[in-house]
């Protein structure tokens, strides 16, 4: 019995030693810096860490009551059809910057890309980070056929208009607040009218006081120019984190 036992111990070790995804919600990342005059880039960092073989997703596809411009930046469209997808094999960690420069799906500053370019416009625009699918639900009216059921949006940065329009919001550079976030929980950001800008506020503090710092527009500093990437924040530090060894299923 004692070396059946000993035999069985170390598979049961190996069941609870496994990988753990985890599964990201709204705040968990936020876009921090923004250009809509070529190149079109952005960045974004997590306020969470972000275990390995993480997917991300990125569109620059405007909403309305609920669902997402199917034509703007999903399909069809001539070429690669959206959304811009953002995956690293390492895992990251909270307040570690990632840029995306120029339209190149290779052209990021740790991980790896695939999907297609937004094109952000300096007439107004919109970029949410999702997880999940957004996917063609013919029930619903042309354009609106993206469906957000499958998805989990992250956060949602609007510029270069007047701000989220939930009554007449919806066409290529407006957009209402999609569903999952909001701006009165910091995950439904709105600039202002500049098209280029980047995120220049407190970087030390706790998830709750980096959200409400970037929702300020007197924390960005914006232009009708663009910015260097180097005139970016660098990193962050998130306070009040619990750290712990992340884990994943498969």
């Amino acid at each position: 019995m004692l070396n059946r036992f000993t035999r069985l111990l170390p598979i049961a070790v190996l069941a609870v030693s496994q990988p753990v995804h985890a599964q990201l919600k709204a705040g968990d990342v936020a876009i921090i810096a923004f250009n809509t005059d070529a190149p079109d880039d952005f960045a974004w960092m997590p306020l969470r860490d972000i275990p390995a073989e993480t997917t991300i997703m990125f569109t620059d596809s405007s909403v309305s009551n609920g669902c997402f411009r199917w034509t703007e930046h999903f399909g069809p469209l001539v070429g690669p059809c959206g959304p811009l997808v953002w995956r690293s094999h390492a895992s990251l960690k909270a307040g570690t910057v990632v840029r995306w420069e120029g339209s190149a799906l290779t052209n990021w500053s740790s991980g790896e890309g695939s999907g297609a370019p937004p094109e952000l416009s300096t007439a107004g625009d919109q970029l949410f980070a999702y997880t999940g699918d957004i996917t063609n639900n013919p029930a619903f009216p042309s354009p609106w056929k993206g469906d957000p059921a499958g998805a989990t949006l992250l956060f949602g940065l609007n510029f270069a208009n007047s701000g989220w329009d939930n009554v007449r919001g919806g066409d290529s550079s407006t957009s209402f607040v999609p569903p999952g976030l909001s701006t009165t929980a910091c995950t439904a950001v709105h600039v202002n009218s500049k098209e280029d800008g980047y995120y220049n506020g407190i970087r030390t503090g706790t998830v709750a006081q980096l959200l409400a710092a970037m929702a300020c527009p007197s924390n960005w500093v914006t232009s009708n120019a663009a910015f260097s990437s180097t005139n970016w924040p660098d990193s962050f530090l998130i306070l009040g984190l619990h750290r712990g060894t992340v884990f994943s299923l498969r």
